[in-house]
This record gives structure tokens, C-alpha cells and sequence, in this order.
């Protein structure tokens, strides 16, 4: 049986005390740089890169050999510039002996009306992923769908010659594109002012994590995470600093089990 965990405290602090290797996966959104600062602080920009790299570097302890983490972020564009402190932090990261394996893509279909009225609408979000090694668990078969088309046709004989060993059209389950639409229409926030969708947590826990695997997110916010690794069957772990959404956290885990054991 699946079973959760809630830590109330700084994510730092709290995996110190986690054992070492005890975490299949990493699935999180942590805060924006200052964006919403007001509604839940914040990390300023400059600071950004190290921040990243000294919570990841308790994550790479807690983290099995064969893990990943996917870290769902966007930069702002302010004064008609693209910030840069993600890029900062991708490069941090490589610095401090992570492999960075892709970029997947979250793709909002219903995104509100955000940014500059005279530049185009944005409409997605970044998924950053980092392993320990560069052979990662990932089942990008859990997330596909059955296809008749898997292979390279006929007509695409160029394309078997640069796939060395392509195969003809067959049928079966394919795997998931490096990108997932989910509307964020249906994020059920609780409140919080930055959630994300059940969808899009239950896609990225899926694709790197094994059958019976556990997952962190040391930014629980509202809990979203942690909701979606137990109804795909999945243990979870999650931290959160902020007293109130630790509530929330414990109010809908209560709702979805309320046979389960108060967590801590």
C-alpha cells in the first residue's frame, strides 16, 4: 500500500535527516525566483543558481543511483528581457556534477491572457530533468498511447538510413512525446497562488518513477504532488515550510484516504 509523508519545515534542513538513497524520484515546482514573492517569499534572482544547487545537493544523498528530478519552472520577462536566472541555474547544476538529460515541456491549451499584450500569450512551461548517471530510470511507455504508426514508413527510407536500425510501421504502445498539454484549468489550488495541475504531477511521476518507487517534492505547496504519487500507486514524501499549507496538504490527503495514518 501506498503510504505519504509530510515534513513542516525548510526542504534543506529536513532532508539532512532523510536517509541516504531513500528516494526514487523528484518531481517539484519550486518558487519562482521573487515573482510571487508577496504572496509566498521568495529567493532573489542573484541568489538563484546556489540556492538550487544546495537543495539539490541533499537531494543527490536522499536520491537512489538510477533517480531523477524534474523541476517544473519558467523565467519572466520584465522591462522586454528574458530573465536569466534559470539559464544561471541550468549551468550551476551542470557545474556541480548533475546531467541535465532534456528539456520536457508543459503546454497550457486554456492559458490565461499573461505577458505583454503586444507579444504572444504564454503558453507553456519549462520541465527541467536531472539524474545522478546518465542512464536514469524513465518509461516513457508509462505515459503513451497505443499507436499503429510506431517505426518509420515506407516513405521515410532517408530516415532509416540516419536511424541506423529503424523498423518498419508496427503496432503497439508508443512512447509519450518530450512535451504534455494539460490545461491549468484544472488545477484544484486550494489557495495557493502557484499550484499546478494533478495531470501534470501524475505525467512526470509516471515517467521516471519505478513501480513501487517514492517521490519527493521538497516544495510541497498545496500538495498536489503528493496527491497525484498516491492515487498513481506511488509512496511520496513532502515538505513544505509554510504552517498553512501543510494544512491543505493534510485536509485533501484526508479526503482522498481517510483511512490512512495522519502523516507527520
Amino acid at each position: 500500500m501506498a503510504e505519504w509523508t509530510l515534513y513542516e519545515g525548510d526542504c534543506i534542513e529536513v532532508m539532512k535527516g532523510l536517509p541516504e538513497g531513500s528516494v526514487d524520484s523528484v518531481v517539484t515546482s519550486p518558487p519562482y525566483a521573487m515573482q510571487r514573492a508577496k504572496l509566498y517569499g521568495g529567493v532573489p534572482e542573484a541568489e538563484y543558481p546556489a540556492w538550487t544547487v544546495a537543495w539539490m545537493e541533499q537531494v543527490r544523498r536522499i536520491l537512489k543511483p538510477h533517480g531523477s528530478v524534474l523541476i517544473n519552472i519558467r523565467e519572466h520577462i520584465r522591462n522586454g528581457e528574458m530573465s536569466d536566472y534559470v539559464h544561471r541555474t541550468r549551468l550551476a547544476l551542470r557545474e556541480a556534477g548533475w546531467i541535465e538529460c532534456d528539456e520536457l515541456i508543459w503546454m497550457k491549451p486554456d492559458a490565461p491572457p499573461v505577458g505583454h499584450p503586444k507579444r504572444p500569450r504564454r503558453s507553456w512551461e519549462r520541465i527541467l530533468w536531472f539524474a545522478k548517471d546518465q542512464q536514469p530510470y524513465c518509461d516513457p511507455k508509462a505515459n503513451g498511447r497505443f499507436s499503429d504508426r510506431i517505426g518509420v514508413s515506407l516513405a521515410g527510407e532517408g530516415f532509416k538510413k540516419w536511424l541506423a536500425g529503424a523498423s518498419d510501421l508496427r503496432s503497439g504502445i508508443a512512447r509519450c512525446r518530450d512535451w504534455v498539454a494539460v490545461s491549468p484549468s484544472q488545477t484544484d489550488s486550494r489557495g495557493h497562488p502557484a499550484a499546478y495541475p494533478r495531470d501534470l504531477a501524475a505525467w512526470m511521476i509516471r515517467l521516471i518513477t519505478p513501480p513501487g518507487g517514492t517521490v519527493l517534492d521538497p516544495f510541497s505547496g498545496s500538495g498536489t504532488t503528493l496527491l497525484a504519487a498516491i492515487q498513481e500507486g506511488f509512496s511520496c514524501i513532502g515538505i513544505e515550510k509554510e504552517p498553512e499549507y501543510c494544512e491543505v496538504i493534510r485536509k485533501r490527503m484526508a479526503e482522498l484516504q481517510p483511512a490512512l495514518p495522519l502523516a507527520k
